[in-house]
């Protein structure tokens, strides 16, 4: 089954928390893209990764560190089955087999997306697990995990388990797989957000009216400048080219382009499949070095 891959419209970071998270405000868009995962039952205790990477050569390295070739308890499959094992022992082993394409340090979920995948392989053993219950899970797994048992597209804050759905019109656009890494842990130090104990509001409720309306009408373009990501200053100033990427991306035909997330990747956002195509043209054309995705939402 496909284990999809997030892109973040807009990712304000209001301050940071006495808990030592920080508080994240942001729209997540699930694609049509991502990796392939398969679970199969094995023997109580045993788990067992089988994975054919596919990512760009410049971060493949970066799974092979935590893959069944390296190191696999630094794997967020493992670290996530051994959470659920310490909690429920009657459960079986699993065997995991992904066919892995979403990069590390992409700001795409990939780690995420997978565990979530793995959490809802579980709990189909599990009549009496309630979803409260299973989405606490997934948020002590990891931030992003909860979204990606969420259906659909979402309105997130918190630390990214609270989940607000949002209606958005369906889309397209086209991602830009880059080389560059960054570090979460980096990204989120160099924002320097006040410690703040006291958190207004449990839920994010600031959107205007006419980013709600561009939304659901799918104008993309009613979105510069209104939906922001605040690492982007961090990222564009040291990689100044991932700053130019976002350039040629409207440039070239899109209607919307940001990063994606604390990661490096850029995507744009577009109006029709025949824009989108001619927009992977001239990209493909401009920046032959790079991997470019189309996808849907």
């Amino acid at each position: 089954m496909l284990s999809p891959a997030k892109i973040n419209l807009g990712l304000e970071i209001p301050y940071k928390r006495p808990d030592g998270y920080h508080e994240i405000r942001s729209i997540f868009l699930r694609t049509d893209w991502g990796d392939d995962i398969k679970m199969e039952a094995l023997d109580p205790g045993k788990f067992e990764l089988l994975s054919e990477n596919e990512i760009i050569l410049e971060k493949r390295r970066l799974y092979e560190e935590v893959s069944e070739r390296g190191d696999l308890k630094k794997n967020i499959l493992y670290k996530a089955f051994s959470k659920i094992r310490g909690s429920y022992h009657e459960l079986p082993g699993v065997r995991v087999r992904i066919v892995k394409r979403i990069p590390p340090a992409g700001g795409l979920g990939g780690g995420s997306t997978n565990a979530a995948a793995l959490l809802s392989f579980y709990f189909g053993f599990r009549s009496d697990f309630t979803s409260d219950g299973l989405m606490q899970l997934a948020a002590e797994v990891g931030s992003d995990v909860p979204f990606f048992l969420h259906e659909g597209h979402a309105l997130v804050s918190g630390r990214g388990e609270i989940l607000q759905d949002i209606e958005i019109h369906p889309g397209q656009g086209i991602l830009a797989l880059t080389p560059q890494v960054l570090s979460t842990a980096e990204m989120y130090s160099r924002l320097k957000k006040p410690l703040q104990a006291d958190p207004p509001s449990k839920n994010w409720k600031s959107l205007s009216r006419d980013v709600e309306f561009a939304l659901k009408e799918g104008n993309w373009a009613a979105l510069e400048g209104k939906l922001v990501n605040d690492f982007e200053p961090i990222a564009f100033h040291t990689y100044p080219e991932l700053g130019r990427l976002a350039e040629r991306f409207l440039a070239n035909g899109a209607s919307f382009s940001s990063m994606t997330g604390s990661g490096s990747c850029i995507y744009g956002l577009v109006q029709g499949l025949e824009i989108r195509d001619e927009l992977l043209c001239k990209m493909q054309a401009e920046f032959p070095g790079l991997s470019f995705i189309s996808f849907n939402f």
